[in-house]
């Protein structure tokens, strides 16, 4: 009996073309292409650095320039501020010696009217008031602060030779804390003792001393008060401003 013979098996065969260089040229070109891109990258961010570094300078020279142009503005306002100081300072100096110059010829020319009065009085006496008349009446500032001398000059008229004797009253009238307010001499007088005061003389007497104001009250004037210790005689009585004189 005949044997089977077995067949080898036929094994399909490819030629394929021998390239050497295939693999370093892929390699040159991956490394090619990552160099580009790496580049492109770099670049990229060269200039939006770039572009945004010089937004930023752009954004400082303006700064700057505002800056300087406010430092000017500045400048310029500060000197008119202290243009308008000056003359204000200067104005409100003319205007505390007008002032200044002002009250003084007041007290002058109330000086000069007291004078006329005095006169007056002794050489030519109101017949209802006995002869008896006050002469001449100030006030002046001393070198403590609410402290003022006060002059009080009562006389009798030259043609009588009587001794007048009475007794004055003076008040100091003005608002304490906004209210109004009476003192008498005495509360603010160590030279008075009370409220009336004693007059007696011939010709004239003066009376004077200093008196202290109190802390919150505003002064606006004085009252004076003339009474005869006669049941029928001289009842004078007189108003004056608070007008100070400089001493």
């Amino acid at each position: 009996m005949a044997k089977k013979v077995k067949r080898s098996k036929n094994y399909r065969m490819k030629v394929v073309p021998h390239r050497p260089y295939f693999g370093v040229l892929s390699v040159l070109g991956v490394a090619l292409l990552v160099l580009v891109t790496s580049a492109s990258a770099y670049y990229a961010g060269q200039y939006n650095l770039r572009k945004g570094f010089d937004r930023k300078t752009l954004a400082h020279a303006t700064a700057v320039e505002t800056l300087e142009s406010l430092r000017k503005e500045n400048e310029a306002l500060r000197l008119r501020v202290a243009t308008a100081e000056q003359s204000l300072a200067i104005g409100e100096q003319a205007g505390e010696k007008v002032r200044a110059e002002l009250v003084e010829k007041e007290n002058r020319i109330a000086e000069l009217k007291q004078e006329i009065s005095f006169y007056r009085g002794l050489m030519a006496p109101d017949e209802d008031s006995d002869g008896v008349s006050i002469g001449r009446f100030s006030l002046s500032q001393t070198d403590e602060e609410r402290r003022y001398q006060f002059k009080l000059l009562v006389q009798q008229s030259a043609t009588r030779h009587t001794v007048v004797k009475g007794h004055a009253t003076f008040t100091v009238v003005g608002s304490q804390d906004g209210q109004p307010k009476r003192y008498p001499l005495s509360e603010l007088s160590q030279q008075v003792e009370g409220e009336k005061i004693p007059l007696r003389f011939k010709y004239f007497q003066n009376i004077e001393g200093e008196l202290q104001l109190p802390h919150g009250f505003e002064p606006e004037g004085v009252e004076l008060s003339l009474k005869s210790g006669a049941r029928k005689g001289f009842n004078i009585e007189q108003r004056y401003g608070w007008l100070v004189q400089k001493s």
